[in-house]
């Protein structure tokens, strides 16, 4: 039969044990239960829509400090890296930041109800005006009056994009001073911050919108070498911002099939934009050939064109004795000094530098196949000369000896 104390003992311990269990088992409830209050609290701030929302989820935290305010060294040696005030101090400041959100974003929209007048009024204006610059280009016989009016309408509608262009840029610039003061990766609640203000802004629509008129005014307006200068001036400043801030937006939106397919449709309308400018470029330069009867096969880059101005050179050479020496004269000076250095040289080859259309290397090629082609030719009109001096030599010579033998006679 066993000792009574040793049965003393055995339900001492088992009394003991029992307890340090329901203890054990209470702590780990505790420290579980405020996990998921602070859980929840975080998801409340990050869905909050408004200031109203930030003030009931304020009370959570007070609630949640004020319930687990006896267990705090239970919390401390559970939470690690954190402790109990480190987790309430990342609620409040995580709050504080989502309110002052709304309180930005209450501001935007008293700003942005004003940009979206001013564009939506530039938008009106601009349909307006592109209508009735197709009309008047589609007048075959332009008076005095409607080439005018055609011009009025095009500095009209310039005017108009160009404002129109300055107030999605600040849009575009003011987010991207944000995603420059975020160098590293946003949290939720910055995520949601930055897509509210895109929303808002009607950011996407507003790009792709005034891409399209800009596109549109290329197409019906008869532009010169400098407006076709400052209109690439333009899209280079518009792309760059867009490139900066466009990656930014793609990693930002990754998982978000709409936001990700009206990127990948801003920046089809970009490189679309670019075409446009540098297809009408081409085209003038084009038009001056064609004005004086030179036909050049088509071209669409720096390299075709030299292709097909070296090329036309080097025919035109191969030509020389085969034509007539006029013709052969009047091509040359007609495409050198009255186009290359006359009009194109000038007006047009600065442009295509500047803008990476055509590479120094290139222009040089041109002038030296120029040169050369010149060479030819005075070659050619030098023995044409000496051709004409030595019969009009020789007839002198045969009308001098005339001469002498009839005074002999």
């Amino acid at each position: 039969m066993k000792n009574p104390k040793y049965k003393l003992s055995n339900a001492i311990l088992f009394l003991l044990f029992f307890t340090n269990f329901l203890i054990a088992q209470s702590d780990f409830e505790k420290v579980e239960n405020f996990k998921n209050r602070y859980k929840q609290i975080e998801n409340s701030i990050k869905d909050a829509d408004g200031l109203d929302d930030c003030f009931s989820i304020e009370n959570e935290i007070i609630k949640l400090k004020g319930d687990f305010a006896g267990d705090i060294q239970l919390l401390d040696n559970s939470l690690y890296p954190l402790n109990f005030n480190s987790s309430i101090n990342n609620l409040v400041a995580a709050l504080e930041t989502r309110r002052g959100d709304f309180s930005q974003i209450s501001d935007l929209q008293e700003e942005v109800i004003g940009l979206k007048d001013r564009i939506t009024l530039l938008d009106r204006q601009n349909v307006t005006l592109l209508e009735k610059i197709k009309d008047l280009e589609d007048l075959h016989n332009k008076d005095a009056a409607a080439i005018q009016s055609l011009q009025r309408l095009t500095d009209q509608l310039r005017s108009n994009l160009r404002k129109k262009d300055e107030i999605v840029v600040g849009i575009i610039d003011s987010l991207l001073a944000e995603f420059v003061s975020h160098p590293f990766v946003l949290n939720d609640a910055e995520r949601l911050s930055f897509d509210k203000k895109i929303e808002y802004n009607n950011l996407f629509y507003n790009i792709d919108r005034t891409i399209s008129d800009n596109i549109e005014f290329i197409k019906v307006s008869q532009l010169r070498a400098d407006d076709l200068s400052d209109l690439k001036e333009k899209y280079n400043r518009f792309s760059k911002t867009w490139k900066q801030i466009g990656p930014k937006l793609t990693e930002m939106y990754l998982n978000r099939a709409d936001r990700t397919a009206s990127l990948e449709r801003i920046d089809a309308k970009f490189s679309q934009w670019n075409y446009e400018i540098n297809t009408q470029i081409w085209r003038n330069i084009n038009s001056l050939f064609k004005e004086k009867n030179i036909k050049l096969s088509a071209y669409e880059n720096g390299k075709e064109f030299t292709d097909r101005v070296t090329g036309f050179i080097e025919d035109e050479i191969k030509n020389i004795g085969i034509k007539k020496a006029a013709e052969s004269e009047n091509i040359y000076y007609t495409f050198s000094d009255t186009l290359w250095f006359g009009q194109i040289q000038p007006n047009w080859v600065p442009i295509l530098i500047e803008h990476k259309m055509l590479e120094e290397s290139q222009k040089d090629t041109i002038e030296s196949r120029i040169a050369n082609w010149k060479a030819q030719v005075i070659t050619e009109e030098l023995s044409v000369w000496v051709y004409i001096l030595g019969i009009v030599v020789l007839i002198i010579i045969v009308l001098g000896l005339s001469s002498i033998f009839r005074k002999k006679n």
